[in-house]
């Protein structure tokens, strides 16, 4: 006979599965002093409000106007894994579950910083531990634009990882290491889109894991200027990382950023001037990872600049391996309409000004077509740089208020002035433009 706690644990899982299985999740953010228990005591109403608002798009933010809910809800967000990022949503036909609707506050402060023991009494900072979902990164994942379906298709594999679990897959079976890749050019936003999954999957998971940390591994810090003490710091590292999962009602997201810097290709790591160094850190760190695969309640994301230079046996590990790169056209039209509408939201463009969705091209108005011709200028250059330009354009005009007309004419000088050479440059030393030219299958 069955226990009743087993039995009760059995019905949890399945109920965990039946909500994730759902695609349609909505996110609604509590403002500062407001109960967030008392607000979910609400969900149902704040369910049905939603599907009486018309102008709603996939993981886009909006406000919420019902009298009961507006003074106590800062934000809400529809989204949905099997919709393009930024499609339009029709809610009339739709019921989301109660069981989908999110109630969340965030935290303020600064990440705590975490240090390891480097030998004669010394200590390096390791890691820096984010308690999430926190303030810092909770308005990135809407704001970060993309030609591919990256954002969903991530999300979606977390919850193939959660349904595996909940159905007590043979790890030995079916290989998982939980553990993501992105790769690509500097300043495309792989750091920031680990950041965002992490803060996204906290809110979407709280029924299932009560607290969330996000650990921001600092690979420099971990290589001694003794011998053969790197891979004894890569050891202490992930012992910290297993006492944080040792909780398993915490769910632990590991970030290690330019992780090329741990675990360069063991091959060309003989060329250097101490390869047995180089080769312990790379074995430390295959071995750690082999040892946190079977921590359910870990997920490991990594990004690489230099993805040629990584350990073949490291890249092999990653289940998902995406390369992320420059934005197309369409998808730095899609990053300054998010930037124009914040320049408007703070009374900088005028506010009577509408652009055009990037899924309505080509039935653009005059001024969308305009911004088009601009983006279409800066292919090849980093989305970091894109969202610099339209400051730098503001920049030039000693106005606290300016016409779409003179932002539209300022950013184009900036571009001839900053962007152009740049570009020339590239071309010169052999650059080869590799962003999508086609409308992407995102609308934006």
């Amino acid at each position: 006979m069955v226990a009743v706690t087993d039995l009760e644990q059995k019905l949890n899982a399945v109920s965990i599965s039946a909500d994730i299985t759902s695609s349609l999740h909505l996110e609604v953010r509590v403002k500062k002093g407001a109960s967030k228990h008392e607000i979910e005591k609400l969900k149902d109403l704040i369910a049905s409000s939603v599907t009486s608002i018309d102008d709603l798009y996939n993981w886009r933010s909006f406000g919420l106007t019902h009298p009961d809910l507006k003074d106590v809800i800062d934000q809400a967000m529809i989204g949905c894994s099997n919709t393009p990022d930024g499609q339009r949503m029709l809610m009339e036909s739709k019921n989301i579950p109660v069981s989908n609707v999110h109630v969340y506050n965030v935290r303020e402060g600064d990440a705590l910083a975490t240090s390891v023991e480097t030998g004669d009494s010394e200590s390096a900072v390791a890691s820096h531990h984010w308690q999430l979902p926190c303030k810092e990164f909770d308005d990135i994942w809407e704001n970060l634009i993309f030609d591919d379906n990256i954002k969903n298709d991530l999300l979606s594999f977390v919850y193939a990882l959660l349904k595996l679990s909940d159905r007590g897959t043979n790890s030995n079976i079916i290989a998982v290491n939980r553990m993501v890749l992105l790769h690509g050019p500097p300043g495309t936003g792989k750091t920031s889109l680990c950041k965002a999954l992490a803060q996204r999957l906290t809110v979407r998971l709280s029924n299932r894991y009560k607290r969330s940390i996000f650990i921001e591994v600092n690979s420099h810090s971990l290589f001694s200027k003794w011998f053969a003490e790197s891979g004894k710091l890569i050891m202490k590292l992930f012992e910290q990382i297993e006492e944080c999962a040792s909780d398993p009602h915490q769910l632990v997201f590991v970030l290690i950023d330019e992780v090329e810097s741990l675990t360069i290709g063991r091959t060309s790591s003989y060329k250097g001037n101490d390869p047995s160094d180089a080769l312990r850190s790379v074995n430390a760190v295959l071995t750690q990872m082999d040892k946190i695969r079977r921590l359910k309640n870990v997920l490991v994301l990594t990004t690489s600049n230099i993805t040629e230079a990584l350990d073949e046996a490291f890249v092999d590990r990653a289940d998902v391996n995406r390369y992320v790169g420059h934005p197309s056209e369409y998808a730095i039209y899609g990053i300054w309409l998010t930037v124009i509408k914040e320049l408007q939201r703070v009374n900088i463009i005028d506010q009577s000004v509408v652009l055009s969705p990037v899924s309505s091209f080509p039935r653009f108005n005059e001024n969308s077509q305009k911004l088009l011709v601009l983006a279409s200028q800066c292919r090849g250059i980093s989305g970091r740089t894109i969202r610099k330009l339209p400051v730098l354009a503001y920049s030039r005009l000693s106005l606290d208020h300016l016409t779409i007309e003179q932002f539209l004419h300022h950013l184009e000088a900036v571009i001839h002035e900053k962007i152009s050479p740049k570009l020339n440059l590239h071309n010169q030393t052999g650059y080869e433009d590799k962003t999508i030219s086609t409308i992407p299958e995102t609308p934006l």
